[in-house]
C-alpha cells in the first residue's frame, strides 16, 4: 500500500507520494526574487534555511494563485533540497492498494510529463504529481541557482 498527501490545486485532486513529502505548513507570502521565473513565487525562512516557493498553480495550469485561508505550502525534498509547492487545499494523506493505482494516460489539462498515473475511486480521478519531472532541466537550473543566490545574501547553508 502506498501512501499519498491529496490536495486540490484548480478544483483538481492531486496526489504526493507521502515519502517526498517533508511537511506541510501554513502559506506564507514569499520574498520575491529579482528575475526568478514566473511560477517562482520567492523564499520564505524555513528551519533556518531558505525554501523557495513554487506557485503550483502558476507552473501546472499557467493560473496564478490568489491566496485564500486554506492555502499551505508542501515542503518536499526535491534535487538534494527542500522546495515548497503552494496548494489551495489539503484533503488528507490516504493509502491505496496497487489495484487503485493506474499508471495509463488521460487527457488532462496539464502535461503527461508531470504524471505518474491516477488513483480512481468511483467517479472520483486524483492525478498522482511527478515532483522530480514537475520542471525541466532549465527550469531546475535556474530555481536552484536562484536558491543559492538567496543563500549566499542570506548566509543560509544547505
Amino acid at each position: 500500500m502506498e501512501r499519498f498527501i491529496i490536495f486540490i490545486n484548480n478544483q483538481q485532486k492531486f496526489a504526493i507520494n507521502i515519502s517526498h513529502v517533508e511537511k506541510i505548513i501554513e502559506y506564507q507570502v514569499p520574498n520575491p526574487i529579482p528575475e526568478a521565473p514566473d511560477f517562482l513565487l520567492g523564499v520564505i525562512q524555513y528551519s533556518g534555511s531558505v525554501l523557495p516557493v513554487v506557485d503550483l498553480n502558476k507552473k501546472l495550469y499557467y493560473l496564478d494563485t490568489v491566496p485564500g485561508e486554506d492555502d499551505k505550502i508542501i515542503v518536499i525534498m526535491w534535487k538534494d533540497t527542500y522546495l515548497g509547492l503552494t496548494v489551495d487545499e489539503i484533503v488528507g494523506i490516504k493509502g491505496y492498494d496497487d489495484d487503485k493505482l493506474e499508471m495509463s494516460s488521460m487527457d488532462t489539462h496539464i502535461s503527461n510529463r508531470y504524471i505518474t498515473g491516477f488513483i480512481k475511486e468511483d467517479e472520483d480521478i486524483t492525478i498522482v504529481l511527478d515532483t522530480n519531472k514537475v520542471f525541466d532541466s532549465k527550469q531546475e537550473e535556474e530555481i536552484l541557482n536562484r536558491v543559492e543566490m538567496s543563500n549566499d545574501i542570506t548566509g543560509d547553508e544547505e
